[in-house]
């Protein structure tokens, strides 16, 4: 039985779809934090992971070929959330569900906003955390569902800031597996488990969007337009340069062997979207 790790967000369902009716697989759901902290302390076999957690690892996962969540401009999920000029930000409250986005957040504001604001970590409340901070950063859910207007905020898609900022696309997670646990059949049964996912956007969104029907279509875009599955070659490349501004930026070490073997990583057949 093969230990899976994944993350409760709609935006991996299609990733998981089906997963957990596979009887080499034992799967379980957390944010992507606790999904990272399992994987390094192995207690699971592969793990949906933050892509920083590939430079935090005790070891040197095996990633996944094909496989992401990202995006190539805006992602809808990941956002600064802001009442005041982006470049007039000093205290910034952090959703740390997910370190790969604290880690995107904490780049663009060194390369692209030109700002340094005092960080502080937060339960993803966005009233409560524009009392605490100038800013928010939000991700998955909450970011989706928080009523940033109402609160008269300004919100800051991090891929599209990413996108303008290099021109690649972002990935914010991979599957990440121990050493000697990936195998050519686990992979297959991974990138099925996408491909019946990817067909059924449809359902899933419906089943997120529970008694509010008006909701499915909106989620069922953003499944579809916002977010990419694909870990082809311009995603890796993307990965590899946001790997390495983190470690020039001192939010992970750097681990040259990690960039070495994103290199020699090649898309399997595609994943036909």
């Amino acid at each position: 039985m093969i230990r899976v790790g994944a993350v409760g967000f709609l935006n991996a369902r299609p990733l998981t779809h089906g997963l957990a009716a596979q009887p080499v697989i034992s799967l379980r759901l957390d944010v992507p934090s606790v999904c990272a902290e399992l994987l390094h302390a192995g207690q699971i076999d592969v793990g949906l992971v933050p892509v920083i957690e590939l430079l935090r690892g005790p070891v040197t996962y095996d990633v996944v070929p094909g496989l992401a969540i990202g995006c190539r401009g805006a992602v809808n999920s990941v956002a600064i959330f802001t009442r005041v000029p982006i470049d007039c930000v000093r205290r910034l409250a952090l959703d740390v569900s997910s370190r790969s986005s604290v880690g995107l957040a904490r780049v663009l504001c060194r390369q692209q906003f030109n700002i340094d604001p005092v960080l502080v970590d937060a339960v993803p409340d966005l009233a409560a955390m524009l009392d605490l901070a100038d800013a928010a950063l939000l991700i998955g859910d909450p970011a989706l569902q928080a009523p940033w207007q109402a609160l008269g905020a300004e919100k800051i898609d991090l891929g599209e800031a990413w996108f303008r900022l290099t021109g690649l696309p972002f990935v914010f997670a991979v599957w990440a597996a121990q050493p000697g646990v990936l195998s050519t059949s686990l992979v297959g049964v991974l990138l099925q488990a996408c491909r019946a996912g990817l067909a059924a956007i449809p359902a899933i969104a419906a089943a997120a969007a529970g008694d509010d029907l008006s909701r499915a279509p909106v989620l069922a875009r953003y499944l579809r337009d916002n977010i990419r599955y694909e870990l082809d070659d311009p995603a890796v490349r993307g990965l590899a340069h946001y790997l390495a501004l983190a470690a020039a930026e001192g939010i992970a070490p750097e681990r040259p062997e990690v960039l070495r073997r994103l290199a020699l990583l090649h898309a399997p057949a595609g994943l036909g979207r």
